[in-house]
């Protein structure tokens, strides 16, 4: 059987890891968009969109040229005229171990575009990133790669409602004449929760500190009870 001093130590170690684990910072599950028209972007969230990046290896293979692109371009087009922010774009691997990003920040501009479900004025924005041999090697040594495109601006909605929003980016590999497209598999929307949300710096462990010292102070006490108790009379 648990002593009672036993039970007050488990009971109060239960209670900092409790309040250590109320204290840290909520996060929000990433959104999966791919099957979406449109998408809803606050301040900070991006868009990741998965890209399959193997065709490229393919066709250079074809031609007697390196499978690594030295060109990497994008557009992404929204509904006209396209929210009024700023965004910023990056080239990375699927862990994120190997980032590039495109130059510069981006704006929505006015543009045509011409498709099969829609034909009309969209808000677009497009950038090229030149990489070095070295560089592109390391992003493109697997079978895919991430484009990432973040609102820096105010909340914003992207899309064309005839199209889902991996039929909204058209992404392009190229090196010298030879240029591959890179279709969108994924699209994954990711949505931190606002910093209102967040604990202050430190919370967490102030009150786990707090906590634990309060632990510490009752077995001290506990233990001063045990020493002045006095012994019983065997005689």
């Amino acid at each position: 059987m648990r002593s009672p001093r036993g039970w007050d130590s488990g009971l109060l170690a239960g209670a900092v890891l409790t309040l250590l684990a109320a204290s840290l910072p909520l996060t929000a599950s990433p959104i999966n968009v791919t099957s979406q028209t449109t998408a809803s972007l606050n301040s900070d969230d991006a868009l990741f969109f998965t890209l399959a990046t193997y065709g490229f290896a393919v066709d250079a293979a074809a031609y007697g040229r390196s499978p690594y692109p030295a060109v990497v371009s994008f557009s992404f087009v929204t509904s006209s005229p396209g929210p009024g922010g700023f965004f910023d774009a990056l080239l990375e691997t699927p862990g994120g171990s190997v980032v590039a990003p495109f130059p510069g920040l981006l704006e929505f501009a006015p543009a045509q575009y011409q498709g099969a479900a829609y034909s009309g004025p969209v808000g677009e924005i497009e950038a090229s990133l030149t990489l070095s041999p070295a560089l592109s090697q390391s992003l493109f040594s697997g079978a895919s790669a991430v484009l990432v495109l973040q609102n820096l601006g105010p909340t914003a909605s992207v899309g064309l409602s005839s199209y889902t929003i991996p039929h909204d980016l058209t992404v392009s590999l190229s090196s010298g004449a030879l240029t591959t497209g890179a279709p969108v598999v994924k699209a994954i929307l990711d949505d931190p929760p606002p910093p209102g949300d967040l604990p202050e710096p430190g919370t967490g462990w102030l009150l786990a500190g707090g906590a634990a010292l309060t632990w510490a102070a009752a077995v001290a006490m506990t233990r001063a009870r045990h020493r002045k108790r006095p012994k019983p009379n065997t005689r």
